[in-house]
């Protein structure tokens, strides 16, 4: 699932000086009339940190329970001061979003179309545009909301093409590139995940892969 987290709050101004005190240079109105400005003057203005208490300073956390909504509400105030004033010509909030998965933390991407139809960078022929590409988690959610078969779907192990007495469970062989999936019908007799140390065997996963996926389907 994508969660996207907002920070970097600020009010961006639109200024169109027609005094001088517009821009701060006050002490002039009996020599000059007005302040030729090409382009009209766009600023940013910064609210203050909610945790700025004068002379104290805390966190916005320990300050707020609702720290995205209090520091909207401080720019839309700041936005609503500005707006009446003459030299202002536009005011708009903005804020920074970040966008990231909620099963793996990493910054959330999706395939666009021609990477969809790119057997290099899809997952598999049932890859479609919009489909994350950060971890298996949110891909298998994605599919799953929409009805899209689950990546290796009937998949229960892994085996190592260049180490065959390697075989690997789904939980820790689907990570791995350069292994070959294995059903269920290709493993008639099970086997044994060999995941750990082949030489302390209680460091050893040792689950049987068809157990495994039994248990799974339940």
């Amino acid at each position: 699932m994508k969660e996207t987290y907002r920070d970097e709050w600020r009010v961006m101004v639109t200024l169109k000086p027609r005094r001088p005190a517009d821009l701060g240079l006050t002490g002039l109105d009996d020599l000059a009339e007005f302040v030729a400005v090409a382009e009209p003057i766009t600023v940013a203005v910064l609210p203050r940190r909610l945790g700025s208490l004068g002379f104290v300073s805390a966190s916005d956390s320990l300050v707020s329970r609702d720290v995205e909504g209090d520091y909207r509400r401080r720019c839309e105030e700041i936005a609503a001061e500005l707006r009446h004033r003459p030299q202002v010509d536009e005011v708009t909030v903005a804020c920074t979003e970040t966008h990231t998965c909620s099963h793996c933390r990493l910054r959330w991407e999706v395939l666009t179309a021609e990477e969809a139809a790119d057997t290099g960078c899809r997952q598999d022929e049932h890859s479609v545009e919009g489909e994350p590409v950060c971890c298996r988690k949110a891909i298998d959610e994605y599919r799953a909301e929409r009805g899209i078969p689950l990546l290796d779907e009937g998949v229960v192990a892994y085996r190592n093409p260049d180490r065959l007495g390697v075989l690997l469970c789904r939980e820790h062989g689907e990570a791995w590139a350069g292994l070959v999936p294995l059903t269920s019908d290709e493993l008639p007799d099970g086997g044994i995940c060999t995941h750990g140390d082949p030489a302390n065997p209680s460091d050893q996963c040792g689950r049987d892969v068809l157990l495994v996926e039994a248990g799974e389907q339940e």
